[in-house]
């Protein structure tokens, strides 16, 4: 067993490209891992560096190193694995390409992002040769090079850096952090950072599971709001690496998707549940790409064929207009994703309206705006929609409990065009409610709407 060494020194960005270290035993092909996140950079950090340059320059009688901060390597097989510091190193090798085209630093892309990114870095800072040329001096730029031959050590520095800074998103480490735990025979890291690459939507799905799993009945977290964007990041790299399992546990998480002879009992389509204890690598990616596709079919596309057209009006129509109902539109749509998650499609436009009801009655029975604060407050007195979701044993009986909820209508802020008007008003246009003259019977009024849309629809909204 190879022992775990760590090494630390400092060195200039000339000596790095040199590809040895000098008194060091630091040496070899520096190279971008494919699970590492594109080169990104764009003219707004370039500028910023050659903004710090400018300032360097002038003080350099002073300090004459202009110091570019920690490089993190993971050193294997005559390579150097570069773990953090990409954007600055693979601007500063384009940098010294333009300067002298005979000193191209040996340096390893995998990613075709990367490649688009390096190829317009190139081309604007071209235009700048002149004024690079008496700036960048490679013998004065300082790093300090933190270099193991352990990848857990390399990482176990990259997440700790970035934990409390904000150069790296929480969904930069965890995505590191899993496509490293995949086993690279057969390319199988390379097949699963494209599967990464190519979801859409991945911090708000993130996000939203998040609260999914944490605004538990019997295990309740705290949930940063939106503005803690670092309390945000901490909660992501905790939740979705630091305490999720060892790989090798993978299999024994997986839902019942066969069926039986119990016509009753309905089965989830999907083999991944929304609150199901996470593995390492590959484990982690499948269940991320599922709900990123499954929000991506509910809230984004408009086209799949086993949804409903009304289905989509709805949405269009009611969830999609953000009118002071930002945060009820998020607690809508992590209630909905629970409920397709465990029932599937088939019954989802009569699930949609019993859930909009369910949540969007905070609009109607706050007496001013619906905070951030307001949602998670609603869940802990007792309307842990999540857990009763999750938690009923078929559609039918969660529609009957839905049914059953009771809110009260609050009067104040509903009169002339304020935001609670403007959305009782579209309500009542999109289910056809009669003139509503006493507001204290509006949710009477909504619940036999929903009931005439539903037989109206045919087959009561099902597919």
């Amino acid at each position: 067993m190879t022992e775990n060494k760590i090494e630390v020194a400092s060195c200039t960005i000339k000596e790095l490209f040199s590809e040895k270290i000098p008194d060091t035993t630091i040496f070899g092909e520096l190279e971008v891992p494919e699970y590492q996140r594109p080169y990104v950079w764009t003219e707004k950090e370039i500028d910023k560096l050659i903004a710090d340059l400018k300032d360097h320059h002038k003080k350099q009688s002073d300090k004459p190193m202009y110091y570019l901060g920690s490089i993190i390597l993971h050193k294997h097989d005559n390579k150097l694995s570069i773990i953090d510091g990409q954007q600055r190193l693979t601007t500063l090798a384009i940098i010294q390409h333009i300067l002298d085209i005979n000193k191209v630093p040996k340096v390893k892309y995998a990613t075709p992002a990367t490649i688009t990114h390096i190829k317009k870095n190139y081309n604007y800072l071209k235009g700048k040769k002149e004024e690079l040329n008496n700036l960048v001096n490679f013998d004065t730029l300082n790093v300090t090079l933190v270099v193991t031959n352990s990848e857990d050590d390399a990482y176990t520095f990259f997440e700790t850096q970035n934990t409390g800074g904000v150069r790296l998103s929480g969904i930069d480490i965890i995505k590191a952090h899993h496509l490293r735990e995949i086993d690279s025979r057969g390319k199988r890291d390379e097949q699963y950072a494209r599967i990464w690459e190519k979801q859409k939507n991945i911090k708000t799905v993130i996000e939203q599971l998040i609260k999914a799993r944490r605004w538990n009945a019997l295990f309740w977290k705290y949930v940063p709001l939106y503005r803690d964007e670092k309390g945000i990041k901490q909660t992501i790299i905790k939740d979705f690496s630091q305490k999720t399992l060892d790989r090798s546990q993978k299999a024994a998480y997986l839902q019942i998707i066969s069926t039986n002879n119990y016509s009753s009992i309905q089965i989830s389509p999907y083999k991944l549940a929304i609150r199901q204890p996470l593995a390492n690598g590959e484990n982690f990616i499948d269940y991320l790409e599922q709900f990123a596709d499954l929000y991506q079919r509910l809230f984004i596309n408009e086209s799949d064929a086993e949804i409903s057209i009304e289905y989509y009006d709805f949405n269009k129509r009611i969830i999609k207009i953000v009118d002071g109902t930002a945060f009820l539109k998020e607690f809508y749509e992590i209630a909905l994703m629970c409920y397709v998650n465990k029932y599937g499609v088939r019954n989802l436009l009569e699930a949609s309206y019993w859930i909009f009801r369910y949540t969007y009655s905070l609009r109607v029975s706050n007496a001013k705006m619906v905070f951030e604060r307001s949602i998670p407050s609603f869940i802990e007195k007792g309307n842990y929609i999540f857990d009763i979701i999750l938690s009923s044993f078929n559609h039918e009986q969660l529609v009957n409990l839905l049914k059953q909820f009771k809110y009260e209508f609050n009067n104040e802020n509903s009169e002339d065009n304020s935001v609670k008007k403007r959305f009782i008003g579209r309500v009542a246009d999109f289910f056809q409610l009669p003139e509503i003259s006493n507001t204290n019977k509006f949710d009477d009024y909504l619940k036999k709407g929903i009931e005439k849309k539903l037989d109206k629809g045919g087959n009561n909204g099902k597919i």
